[in-house]
């Protein structure tokens, strides 16, 4: 078995391998030698045996030094202490340096992490403005579309609005240039009635066989203003004019639109009051007053120029004469009292 080693060796080595595995923590450890490990330890006189879990043993084999003069063997000693020291050194600073460069691969690997979580939540927070800032826009668009159609609505119902109220506007122009009324046999006739752009009445013409033969004319309140006839536009024959209460004041006779011939004022009673012919805006000729019961009060004549002339004469509600003023053209001449 074990060929031409001597025995003595064979039993050292042995016991070599004995005494170091009951050496260790009074643990019992075996390791078994290959061809070549045995044949390192007897050239060397010492084997480097890793085990399972990565850790080393140094096997010595005290035989070779048997043969070593006492003296070399504390400097061996010292030497393989040495190797052993700086073994355990240079294994200690590779540990280091592996466990240095694990804690560079792992913080490497952190701070990539961290860079590629940051480039993902940028991504993300990039993506969420993006979807947010469309879905703003998007609302933006749809609110301006909104409004934009409620406006055009709005603009539409208001010129629909104008419309109608253009289309009745005409139609009340129409209403009060042309009047409502009967027709005749094709023409107009009765009375019919006229309204100014606010719908109020304006006046009524009273139509006989298409010819206007009497216009009367009404105040914003609806009481009359006046009363006439009419000739291509122009007031012409007689009229009468009332007060803002549709009470009667005056009658005067018209030639185209001017106040000529006789002028009649009135009490409120509907008792004349005074009478004469008017020409030019002018009294001319007899003129008489009246007392409101119906008396004749004074009488005279105007000359040219609306000047007393001749006899002036006043008289009493029972008729009797009072007095008497003789005038020559405004002039005062003589007074005789009764």
């Amino acid at each position: 078995m074990f060929g031409k080693t001597p025995f003595y060796k064979i039993l050292v080595s042995f016991f070599v391998l004995v005494i170091f595995s009951c050496s260790n923590n009074n643990e019992t450890l075996t390791y078994h030698l290959s061809k070549e490990q045995m044949s390192e330890l007897n050239k060397s006189g010492k084997v480097v045996i890793v085990n399972e879990r990565g850790v080393e043993r140094v096997i010595i084999n005290d035989a070779k030094y048997v043969k070593q003069e006492s003296d070399t063997a504390p400097k061996n000693l010292k030497r393989d202490k040495a190797a052993e020291k700086k073994r355990l050194a240079e294994k200690k600073a590779a540990d280091k340096k592996a466990a240095d460069k694990k804690k560079l691969a792992e913080k490497k690997a952190a701070d990539k992490k961290k860079l590629a979580e940051k480039k993902a939540a940028d991504k993300a927070k990039k993506l969420a403005e993006k979807k947010a800032a469309d879905e703003a826009k998007r609302l933006a668009d749809e609110k301006a579309a909104n409004e934009a159609k409620r406006l055009a609505d709005e603009a539409k119902r208001l010129a629909d609005e104008a419309k109608r109220f253009e289309d009745a506007k005409v139609a009340a122009e129409a209403k009060r240039l042309e009047g409502e009324g009967q027709y005749k046999d094709g023409k107009k006739d009765g009375v019919w009635e006229f309204y100014d752009k606010a719908g109020v009445k304006e006046k009524e013409v009273l139509f006989a066989d298409g010819v206007d033969t009497l216009h009367t004319f009404y105040s914003s309140n609806g009481n009359k203003l006046k009363e006439g006839k009419m000739v291509d536009g122009k007031e012409e024959g007689n009229w009468t004019f009332y007060d803002e209460n549709g009470v009667k004041e005056r009658e005067t006779e018209h030639k185209s639109g001017q106040e000529e011939g006789i002028y009649t004022i009135f009490y409120d009673n509907g008792q004349m009051s005074i009478q004469g012919p008017y020409a030019n805006k002018l009294r001319i000729g007899k003129w008489t007053w009246w007392y409101e019961s119906g008396e004749k009060w004074k009488e005279g004549d105007y000359a040219d120029n609306q000047q007393r002339d001749g006899v002036w004469a006043v008289w009493n509600k029972d008729g009797s004469l009072i007095e008497e003023n003789l005038y020559n053209k405004g002039d005062f001449q003589s007074k005789k009292v009764y």
